[in-house]
This record gives C-alpha cells, sequence and structure tokens, in this order.
C-alpha cells in the first residue's frame, strides 16, 4: 500500500502534465484562430471599402500607379523571399532524413498552373475578343465632354482577371481624376449582370487563393508554439495588394451600368472572398494535420506559386518599358516595386524568423 502512493502520485502528476500541455495548445491554437480572424475580418473590410471610394471620391492616377507597383513588388518579394523558404522549411522539417525535391516542385508548380487555369478560362469569351480586337485595354470608355445634344455614347466592355489584373486600378481608374470628363455608360440594365459577373466571379475564385495563402501561414508555429510572424508579413501583403484591385473591380462594373447598390454588392462577395477562403484553409489544413507537418509546407509552397503568377503574369514587372505622357515612367516603376520585394523579408529579419 505504501509503495503504491508514489507509483499513483506520479501517475496523477504525468496526467496533470499532459492536461496541461493539451490546455496550453488549445490556448495556442485558439489564440492563433482568433488572430486570423482578426486579420481575415480587417483584410476584408479594408477590400470593401477601398472598392467603395470610387463612387464617392476621386483619385489621382499617379498615386494609384505607384500603389501598385508597390502591391506587386511585396507580392514578388513575399513569395520569394518568405513564403517559399518557409514552406520548403516546413517541408523538409516533416523528413529531415530526406528533401521532398518532388513535393516543393509539384506544389510550387500546381499553384502557378492553378492561377493560369482561372485566368485563362474563367471567361473565355472575353478572352478571345480582347485577342481578336488585338488591343490592350479591354476597356473602352468613349467620353462625352456635356454637349446637351448628345444623349449617350456608346461604351464597349470586356474584362477577364488578366487585364483587371495588370490594370491593378490605374488606366481603368485613369477616368477618376479630377480633371477627366465624366464618361456617359449605355444603360442596358439586362446585359449588365452578364457582363459583370464573369469579372467578379474571377476576381473572387483569386480571392479564394490569397486566402489560401494567409490560412496556410497561420498554421506555422513559432517556438513558443504561438502563430509566427509569417501570417503578419502575408497580411501586409495582401491588404496593399488588394486595394488598388478593390479600386479596379468598382471602376469595371460601374462600366458595365450596373446600379451602385449592385456594385456595392459585387464588391462585397469579392471583399468576403478572401476571409473565407483563410478560414477555410485554415480549418483544413489543421483537420488534415498538425500546424507544423508536410500539409502546411504544400499549402504554403501552393501559396507562392500563386502569388507568383499574380506578381509575374498578371501583372509583368517589364509592362513599361516606355512611359507615355502623365504615366509613371519605367524608372520610377522599377524603384517602387524594388521597394515592395525588400519590404517582407526586412519584416521577417525584424519581427523574427518564427521559429
Amino acid at each position: 500500500m505504501v509503495a503504491a502512493a508514489p507509483e499513483a502520485a506520479e501517475a496523477v502528476a504525468l496526467e496533470a502534465a499532459e492536461f496541461s500541455k493539451r490546455a496550453c495548445v488549445a490556448s495556442n491554437s485558439f489564440a492563433t484562430m482568433f488572430q486570423l480572424a482578426f486579420m481575415s475580418l480587417a483584410l476584408g473590410a479594408s477590400s470593401f471599402a477601398c472598392g467603395i471610394l470610387p463612387l464617392s471620391f476621386a483619385f489621382s492616377k499617379s498615386y494609384l500607379d505607384r500603389l501598385s507597383a508597390v502591391g506587386t513588388g511585396l507580392l514578388l518579394g513575399a513569395a520569394l523571399g518568405v513564403i517559399i523558404p518557409e514552406g520548403i522549411e516546413a517541408a523538409v522539417e516533416e523528413n529531415p532524413e530526406h528533401v521532398p525535391t518532388g513535393t516543393i516542385a509539384l506544389a510550387l508548380l500546381f499553384g502557378f498552373t492553378c492561377m493560369l487555369i482561372i485566368e485563362q478560362l474563367v471567361s473565355p469569351h472575353s478572352h478571345s475578343h480582347a485577342h481578336a480586337h488585338a488591343q490592350p485595354d479591354t476597356l473602352v470608355l468613349h467620353v462625352v465632354k456635356g454637349d446637351s445634344n448628345t444623349k449617350s455614347s456608346d461604351v464597349e466592355f470586356d474584362a477577364e482577371l488578366g487585364d483587371i489584373e495588370r490594370e491593378e486600378g490605374t488606366d481603368r481608374a485613369g477616368y477618376m481624376q479630377r480633371d477627366a470628363p465624366v464618361p456617359t455608360l449605355v444603360h442596358d440594365s439586362a446585359a449588365a449582370p452578364n457582363r459583370a459577373f464573369p469579372l467578379t466571379f474571377g476576381l473572387v475564385i483569386h480571392g479564394l487563393a490569397d486566402g489560401l495563402a494567409l490560412g496556410a501561414s497561420s498554421l506555422n508555429k513559432d517556438q513558443s508554439g504561438g502563430s509566427s510572424s509569417l501570417s503578419l508579413i502575408v497580411f501586409l501583403a495582401l491588404i496593399i495588394h488588394k486595394a488598388p484591385t478593390s479600386l479596379a473591380l468598382t471602376t469595371s462594373l460601374l462600366a458595365t451600368s450596373l446600379p451602385r447598390i449592385k456594385c456595392k454588392q459585387y464588391l462585397l462577395v469579392f471583399a468576403s472572398s478572401t476571409p473565407v477562403g483563410a478560414i477555410a484553409s485554415y480549418l483544413l489544413f489543421s483537420f488534415l494535420g498538425s500546424g507544423n507537418g508536410g500539409w502546411t509546407g504544400v499549402a504554403l509552397l501552393f501559396s507562392g506559386g500563386t502569388f507568383l503568377y499574380v506578381a509575374t503574369v498578371l501583372q509583368p514587372v517589364s509592362e513599361y518599358s516606355a512611359a507615355a505622357p502623365g504615366e509613371m515612367r519605367s524608372t520610377t516603376r522599377v524603384f517602387y516595386i524594388a521597394l515592395g520585394i525588400f519590404i517582407p523579408f526586412v519584416l521577417s529579419s525584424l519581427l523574427g524568423h518564427g521559429h
């Protein structure tokens, strides 16, 4: 009886330690989920707020050009300097004796290819139409300068995910300058939803992919078991990237003569896509495996591939070889892109590696 007492006490102590460990893990998971929910809501709210601005205010095209260039750099820097290295490290930690080069390559390729398929197939009619006309801008506004005898003007609208991402609210938002004449749009309420839906749908799918990046980055844990700084860096890159995208979406929806209340509804759907994608991907990968397992590495590498596609194909860094009058010079654009590229790495160094 006396000998059994120490054994019982030891068993109770072990059970208490295990319970404390589980409670700590649950607390860290709850804190990470709360942080992710907060970032998701902030990202959705900021996207919606930016998208509403064209309904009431005018913007300088040069300002939007600079914001778009920094956003492109942030996506490149976040992918090459933070997300992909973290994804490789997470994949290697799962099996330190063997570097899973095949898994790393396939995850990156699938992420890149996924965005390629979305961009090319989400609206095939508009894609072929754009190439048939051989025009770089698929949104054409015939402007009316206030002639009272002119009742209306024609608008040719054809938008796809690649077009709106390349413009990022610059050329399409150019008509929002204070001194620019106000475009008169075709009031075809029946055709407007047919034009607006493919555009919004493509960006919603892209927003879900952005949410995957945020959710996967939240799975990464630091040494104490809490959320690492990676999610904060991805959050910063996304919030700056989505500002001009939201502006571009609203101006393109307005060009379809869609009622303003409908524009707000489409914008709300787009703004909600990234938060939904972030929370859904976090819950999915948490269910599939632990935060530091192979699934986390795959998710990070996949999202890194999507970032690379958006930054290099939808927003090609060499797009502006010669600046037209009033446009940002190529040297200035390169400067802002380079500035954005190094911001994620600097933040990662200042906030800590996260492991």
